[in-house]
C-alpha cells in the first residue's frame, strides 16, 4: 500500500488543478477526489486502530469493524488487500509486542521513551489494570499451561485477543517465539476478517 500513496498523490492533486483553475473549491466538490482522499486515509487509521487494539487499548474502536467496511465498500485490488492485510499483521504484532515489553522487566530500553515520556512506565499497570483481575486470571493459567499455542489461538478470537502479552511478558517469556506465534494468530485473524468481508461483498452481489 505504501508504494501506492505517490500515485494517490498524484490523482489527488491531478483532480484539484482543474478545480482551482475555474475558481472552485478543489475536491470538495468532486466526489471521486473526495473518495480517492478517504481511501489514502482509510489505511493509515485502520493500522494505527491495530497497533493500539494491539496494546489492548482499541477496544472502544474495534479494528476488525473498519477494516471489514474498507474491504467491504472500496473493493480494493487483490494486490492491495494483500499488502493491507500483511501491514495489519504487522501493526498488530507490533502494539502486543509494545505490551509484552512492558510488561517484560527484563527487556532492553532501545530509545528511551520510558526515561523521556513522564508516566510512560505506569501505561502497562494501568492496562493491567483495566483487563481486570477474573481475565486476567483465565488468561494467565491458560498461558502458564499451553504457552505460545495459546498465544496464537487467542489471537484468533475477538475480545481476549493481545491480552496473553501480559503473561507472555511478566513471564520473561522468549522474545522470537513471542512474536512467531504472536504474527501467526494474528495472519489467521486478519485472513478471517477477509473472508467476512468478501462474503459481505458477495451477498449484497447476489442480493442485487
Amino acid at each position: 500500500m505504501i508504494c501506492c500513496w505517490p500515485a494517490v498523490t498524484l490523482s489527488i492533486a491531478s483532480a484539484a488543478i482543474p478545480a482551482v483553475q475555474h475558481g472552485t473549491t478543489p475536491l470538495v466538490s468532486d466526489p471521486a477526489s473526495t473518495v480517492v482522499i478517504l481511501e489514502a486515509l482509510a489505511v493509515p487509521v485502520i493500522l494505527l486502530f491495530f497497533y493500539l487494539d494491539g496494546m489492548v487499548l482499541g477496544k472502544v474502536t474495534p479494528p476488525a469493524a473498519f477494516y471489514i467496511a474498507y474491504v467491504a465498500f472500496v473493493s480494493p485490488e487483490m494486490s492491495t488487500l494483500v499488502v493491507v492485510a500483511i501491514m495489519s499483521v504487522i501493526a498488530s504484532s507490533l502494539g502486543q509486542f509494545t505490551l509484552y515489553r512492558g510488561f517484560n522487566t527484563e527487556s532492553p530500553e532501545f530509545i528511551g521513551i520510558r526515561r523521556a515520556v513522564p508516566y510512560a512506565d505506569r501505561l502497562p499497570w494501568i492496562i493491567r489494570r483495566r483487563v481486570g483481575d477474573k481475565r486476567m486470571q483465565v488468561v494467565t493459567r491458560l498461558f502458564e499451561r499451553f504457552g505460545g499455542f495459546a498465544l496464537a489461538v487467542t489471537n484468533t478470537i475477538p475480545l481476549i485477543r493481545s491480552l496473553m502479552s501480559i503473561p507472555a511478558g511478566m513471564s520473561r517469556y522468549s522474545r522470537t517465539r513471542f512474536l512467531v506465534f504472536s504474527t501467526i494468530g494474528n495472519a489467521v485473524y486478519l485472513v478471517f476478517l477477509t473472508a467476512v468481508a468478501e462474503g459481505i461483498v458477495d451477498v449484497a452481489i447476489f442480493v442485487r
